[in-house]
């Protein structure tokens, strides 16, 4: 029997989603079917330098967030007349976060109509567009300097005289702080992380 080699064997789990790219310089992407409750339309998004994400557009925000390798999508892919399962994460899970729409306009007691619209890939960020109460977002996330959390800029198309909030289960609700240009910014600091 031949041997793959480290090139071939590189190669190899590169084409099967499952070569842990903590290195790696661009964003990725995928749409699949992922763990922990998320909905069957979720993002799982690698960012550069191993700082991974589910966003939900179904609840409108990150749900968590895993360092290390990206996805394996085996489970999620395996071929005419198997079960599925949801990809397996290739890191430990270091923040999470549940309820039905995390941003929200005035009241935060209030549960929002949010609509997914779409979203743009950037060198270093991922831009997620949708509409809370009719009102167009637009979300840059980013790794922070040193991949210790994520950094969440929010652009609104209101004015600058409305409050925004984050609202988390099980947590006091946050009031978004806005820049002078009226972008609302959130930082998401990582915790230990667990298998």
């Amino acid at each position: 029997m031949v041997g793959l080699g480290a090139v071939g064997l590189a190669l190899m789990l590169i084409l099967a989603g499952t070569f842990p790219l903590t290195g790696r310089a661009e964003v990725q992407i995928e749409r699949t079917y992922l763990p922990m409750a998320a909905a069957p339309s979720s993002f799982a998004i690698g960012l550069p330098g191993g700082v991974n994400f589910c966003f939900d557009p179904v609840r409108g925000g990150v749900s968590y967030v895993w360092t290390g390798g990206f996805i394996d999508l085996t489970p999620a892919r395996p071929g005419p007349g198997k079960f599925i399962a949801p990809a397996k994460l290739l890191g430990p899970v270091v923040y999470r976060e549940t309820g039905f729409g995390a941003l929200r306009r005035g009241d935060p007691s209030a549960k929002p109509a949010i609509e997914f619209t779409g979203y743009t890939l950037h060198d270093d960020a991922v831009e997620f567009r949708y509409t809370i109460d009719g009102v167009p977002v637009r979300e840059e996330i980013r790794a922070r300097t040193g991949n210790s959390g994520l950094t969440r800029k929010f652009y609104f198309n209101d004015g600058t005289d409305a409050r925004w909030w984050q609202v988390v289960d099980g947590r006091p609700a946050i009031e978004i702080p806005r820049d002078s240009g009226g972008a609302g910014m959130l930082e998401i600091l990582f915790t230990k992380g667990t298998p």
